[in-house]
């Protein structure tokens, strides 16, 4: 019971926080980035990429997305942030606690092709 629950706790948060920060990173005229969500979601999918090498591509996809109408002087001042870095480091942080196995799973849900 403790396995499955550790389980479901580690698929469910690296999917929740992906979701719940993406649409806080950009909005639709003039883009304001988040820092700190971007930086937890380029850890999330950075992550993702290193542990399934064979979807990397669409992980890359997905953070070019999230950035899509910023400018690369805009994306650096965000990632030298503290903000941003606080985000990367905490979901870092979270991403060593999670069994690979799990991740890699939520992972492969994560970059499957919208149906």
């Amino acid at each position: 019971m403790a396995r499955l629950n550790k389980k479901l706790i580690g698929s469910t948060l690296l999917l929740t926080c992906t979701a719940a920060v993406l649409p806080l990173l950009v909005q639709a005229d003039e883009p304001k980035i988040d820092g700190g969500a971007l930086g937890a979601t380029e850890a999330i999918l950075n992550y993702c990429a290193k542990i399934d090498p064979k979807a990397a591509d669409r992980y890359q996809q997905q953070i070019k997305l999230l950035v899509k109408g910023a400018s690369e002087e805009v994306l650096a001042q965000v990632r030298s942030s503290e903000d941003y870095k606080q985000g990367r480091e905490a979901a870092e942080d979270s991403l060593t606690k999670v069994d690979e196995n799990d991740a890699k799973q939520a992972c492969a849900a994560s970059a499957a092709p919208a149906k």
